[in-house]
């Protein structure tokens, strides 16, 4: 068992030291008053047998109520703090890999789906609640452990002494049995294992097994594989059996042994009535904790493939931004060199030599595209993808040399499927490197994109909350937020993703608010069908990944 992925998360619950030091002393108050107990109880059997004192019975019985008052609310804050500084962890493994997935290379995200985010949320939601658990477990018990051995030898020397020899031995039978059946177990995962890959491979080749008449012969090789599981679980079904009474055996065995050497001390008078009842207690408290201590570590090789799955995620590297270079102002003049790109060398490429110059200012409408082809397109631009071959040039500078935030900076994008990215609408429309921009900025940009007409019958106005838990807005308004957010960028390169050919009913003269924002910058225009605008330098076709036509002077 590795013991990495302990030491690490350990690590990372260093930042929350304060509850678990809260939890420690919570656990060493409960230690306490459970080393106390055999002690009160001497009290308790001296007061009763021995000195018949009823005032004394009533103070010790009311000093043991009390004991397990101030248990139960160390308790509570051991539990209490244990989470909170274990939920604290959860909340930075959930940022950790929320940060890792928007850092990881664009070519990661194909692979992805919501399935797989829920398996990691939900593994995390495991780990916190098995380090909990075990923290609680290991340093709780083992203080426990530690005060009755205490209490033990403050009451008697020598079985202090027995009990230390055996408290080990009990661990190993106990760790033992549970080992030995843990190999059974995986004995058997390993043939089911092997059974489902023969299933799988037959189904594979269902044409070869048929065209030869193969499937006698195959469900004879399953049929073996299927005893081979049977006579696996039927032996460890037997050590199962067998392992379990002998290992309470041996632990009665040790206990009766225990028991004996009581009842020898007390033929000899080396023990009174009470000493005797206070020790017996303090075995049976021990018993509880010793068994939980043995079954810790096949508790920590349970949890330990959660942790290492989370912390490998989180470990991924993330796209280095290699460009060095930085461009005061842009003209916004691209170049295609040869470019070709593709996800797979043995595939042919998404995009193929893709050679041509888009001037400053120019307005370009790309159709005839498939989506992956689209997408590849843009993420090239964003160099949020590299070119297979080839290389993209922004006003004559590499697309590889130039600073990412410098690149991004200058290119605003507007998507027919525009999303809110923030609660609230000024939020949106100021995202991210913008949100230090000033109300009356914002409140330009809206104007410019109309999106004013509707924010103004909004309760708060800008301040408007949106989305889930706030108000509604329809997908129109959502776009003109997204076009207000591209006016206030004011970047000289824009990106326009599948806007309507006309006007839509009630879409508030979107082209002509889209021609506003077109005005003096190099646009890129993805639409099947061409828009009306009133201004397009050029149509380039992209069919198969080339570009088959590139019309020029079209309006």
């Amino acid at each position: 068992m590795r013991p990495q992925p302990y030491f690490c998360l350990l690590g990372r619950l260093a930042p929350h030291w304060k509850p678990l030091a809260l939890a420690l002393f919570a656990m060493l108050v409960i230690a306490t008053t459970l080393a106390s107990l055999p002690i009160l109880i001497q009290q308790l059997l001296d007061s009763t047998f021995l000195q018949r004192d009823s005032s004394r019975i009533q103070i010790i019985s009311l000093a043991i109520m009390m004991l397990f008052i101030v248990r139960g609310i160390a308790s509570y804050v051991s539990i209490f703090s244990v989470n909170k500084a274990s939920s604290q962890l959860g909340i930075d493994l959930r940022m950790d890999i929320f940060n890792t997935l928007l850092t990881l290379p664009v070519s990661h995200y194909s692979h992805f789906d919501h399935h797989d985010i829920d398996r990691l949320i939900s593994r995390i939601n495991r780990i916190t609640h098995s380090i909990a658990r075990n923290i609680t477990t290991l340093t709780q018990d083992c203080l426990t452990i530690i005060g009755l051995i205490i209490c033990i030898l403050y009451l008697n020397q020598e079985f202090s002494l027995l009990l230390l020899l055996i408290a080990p031995l009990v661990i190993l039978i106990i760790q033992m049995t549970h080992d030995y059946l843990n190999t059974f177990n995986q004995r058997n995962s390993s043939a089911s294992d092997s059974l489902v890959q023969h299933l799988l491979q037959s189904i594979k080749q269902y044409r070869e097994i048929r065209l030869h008449g193969g499937q006698s012969h195959e469900n004879e090789r399953l049929g073996k594989t299927a005893e081979a599981i049977y006579q696996a679980e039927i032996q460890q079904a037997s050590i199962r059996a067998a392992a379990i009474p002998i290992g309470e055996v041996m632990t009665t065995m040790i206990l009766v042994a225990v028991f004996y050497f009581i009842a020898q001390q007390v033929l000899n008078n080396a023990l009174s009535l009470d000493t005797v009842g206070a020790l017996i207690a303090a075995v049976l408290l021990l018993i509880n904790p010793i068994q939980r201590i043995a079954g810790l570590p096949k508790q920590l090789q349970r949890d330990q493939k959660n942790m290492e799955t989370v912390l490998s995620f989180i470990h991924q590297a993330s796209a280095q931004d290699t460009g060095t270079q930085s461009i005061a102002h842009v003209h916004g003049k691209l170049t295609f060199e040869h470019v070709r790109f593709g996800n797979n060398a043995l595939t042919k490429p998404i995009l193929n030599h893709i050679n041509f110059t888009i001037k400053p200012g120019e307005i370009i409408v790309f159709t005839g595209y498939t989506e992956d082809e689209k997408n590849a397109f843009i993420d090239l631009i964003l160099r949020l993808q590299q070119p297979t071959s080839g290389r993209i040039l922004l006003d004559d500078h590499s697309l590889s040399d130039i600073q990412l935030n410098n690149l991004h900076a200058n290119i605003a994008m507007v998507t027919k499927d525009s999303v809110l990215l923030d609660e609230k609408i000024a939020g949106n429309i100021a995202y991210g490197t913008m949100r230090c921009a000033n109300e009356a900025k914002i409140t330009a940009a809206a104007q410019a994109s109309y999106a004013m007409e509707f924010i103004r019958k909004m309760s708060e106005g800008l301040q408007t909350r949106i989305g889930k838990g706030g108000a509604k807005i329809t997908q129109q308004q959502c776009r003109q937020i997204a076009i207000a957010r591209a006016l206030l960028k004011n970047s000289p390169i824009l990106i326009l993703d599948e806007i309507p050919a006309t006007d839509e009913p009630d879409s508030g003269n979107l082209l002509s608010v889209l021609e506003k924002l077109m005005q003096n910058r190099t646009t890129l225009i993805f639409n099947q069908q061409i828009p009306h605008l009133k201004k397009i330098d050029r149509i380039v076709v992209l069919e198969n990944g080339c570009i088959t036509e590139n019309l020029t002077n079209i309006r």
